[in-house]
């Protein structure tokens, strides 16, 4: 759980090593992993390689929506913290990819999260994906502030991996938090029907 990823990766018999072999061998499909992040990530790009045209793999998270119409692909959720415009544009191709093939939409929604959703929003590198991705075939929605995420109004969040990483963080703890807050005051609420709380 604690190797380093180089290390995972020069370690032959280790589990993910192991599991990403046979995922190249054709042996098994796919590999799910509760190990490290970082090691599973680097031993899968080692050893099964990238996809053409694909500089860094993403990690993307199914995302529900208040609707519960449909859910969406958030991505990157932790791959990579520092990302190149050309890749945020990479993670919004394969996010479409991955919204039309799993999630059977013909025409996924991709939007670029930023803090406010007019065009000029956001630091350089966020403005040049901007661009890329209007000038792209994909159907830009454009930017997408993170309390609109779950509105479904998009198919496809695009983040780099350390914004990806602190929106599914506050997600899961809100998950978390809002039923609980919920019992709680339902709880007071009926003692105070019975006079037990003021």
């Amino acid at each position: 759980m604690n190797l380093l990823p180089q290390l995972c990766v020069k370690k032959k018999h280790s589990s993910i090593r192991v599991a990403v072999d046979l995922v190249k061998a054709g042996e098994v499909e796919a590999v799910v992993s509760a190990g490290n992040t970082g090691a599973s990530m680097a031993t899968a790009k080692f050893i099964l390689k990238s996809i053409e045209g694909i500089e860094r793999p993403a990690i993307a998270s199914i995302m529900p929506s208040v609707h519960r119409k449909h859910p969406f692909v958030l991505l990157d959720v932790g791959a990579n913290t520092d990302c190149k415009p050309l890749y945020l544009f990479q993670f919004a191709l394969m996010g479409d990819a991955y919204a039309r093939t799993y999630l059977h939409l013909e025409n996924p929604r991709v939007a670029l999260l930023n803090n406010g959703e007019e065009e000029g929003k956001g630091y350089l590198d966020l403005k040049e994906t901007y661009d890329l991705l209007k000038q792209s075939t994909l159907n830009f929605v454009g930017n997408i502030e993170g309390k609109a995420m779950f509105r479904d109004k998009v198919n496809v969040v695009v983040c780099d991996g350390f914004v990806g990483n602190i929106a599914l963080k506050v997600a899961e703890g809100t998950f978390d938090f809002v039923p609980s807050i919920l019992r709680e005051k339902g709880k007071k609420l009926i003692l105070s029907k019975f006079g037990y709380w003021q």
